[in-house]
């Protein structure tokens, strides 16, 4: 081996382990903000600034999570989403009041890993939708299901179902402000949310180009 492949493979070396302490004070620090944030939860009395601070805890905490995942995973590059998402949908609805309420949620992936560009915006959409289908009436037997295949080898498909109450007519995304926020990540990846109402409820599905 010559001088020239020893200098760069022990710059790469050190790129890594630059990026893995990086990651790792990162994951540190959401981890103090969300402390932080759960200190003051108990001061918070106002119904809006409730519900504000609970969807804003949640956004962070899936942050937090994407990174511990990252750092967990042994490659510091990539994420496999289903232990992802799963853990995500778990805290999500335990930080609602009253957690899922007795609905069943059932999270069905493929082997699937990427990097921490993917993996934020597709767990805080996660994130969106389920917040969005836990906060609305649902029958006795109530389900989410969340599925997230590679139908193309080029191409992430996410589902996110439920069996709550129909959409209402004229039902405008734009008007609230986590579906807003969804759309705006889903535009992040080059791809679009498809919300449908279907006989049992409503689905959501997107399309994500690798």
């Amino acid at each position: 081996m010559d001088d020239h492949t020893k200098q760069l493979e022990q710059a790469l070396r050190e790129k890594e382990a630059a990026l893995k302490e990086l990651q790792h004070r990162a994951k540190n620090s959401l981890q103090l903000v969300i402390s932080l944030l759960k200190l003051q939860s108990g001061r918070i009395r106002d119904p809006d600034a409730r519900t504000a601070y609970d969807l804003t805890l949640q956004r962070i905490e899936a942050l937090a999570i994407a990174y511990r995942h990252l750092h967990e995973s042994g490659t510091e590059t990539k994420v496999e989403f289903g232990r992802y998402l799963t853990e995500l949908v778990t805290t999500t609805s335990a930080n609602l009041p009253g957690g899922a309420q007795g609905t069943d949620i059932d999270v069905q992936s493929e082997k699937i890993t990427g990097g921490l560009s993917l993996a934020v915006p597709l767990g805080l959409i996660v994130n969106e939708l389920l917040s969005n289908a836990l906060r609305h009436a649902f029958p006795a037997k109530s389900w989410i299901r969340i599925s997230l295949t590679n139908p193309q080898p080029e191409v992430l498909e996410l589902v996110v179902s439920d069996n709550g109450r129909a959409l209402p007519t004229g039902f405008d995304p734009d008007a609230d402000a986590g579906m807003l926020l969804a759309e705006a990540l889903a535009a992040q990846l080059g791809s679009v949310l498809a919300v449908e109402a279907t006989g049992s409820g409503t689905s959501v599905k997107m399309s994500v180009p690798l």
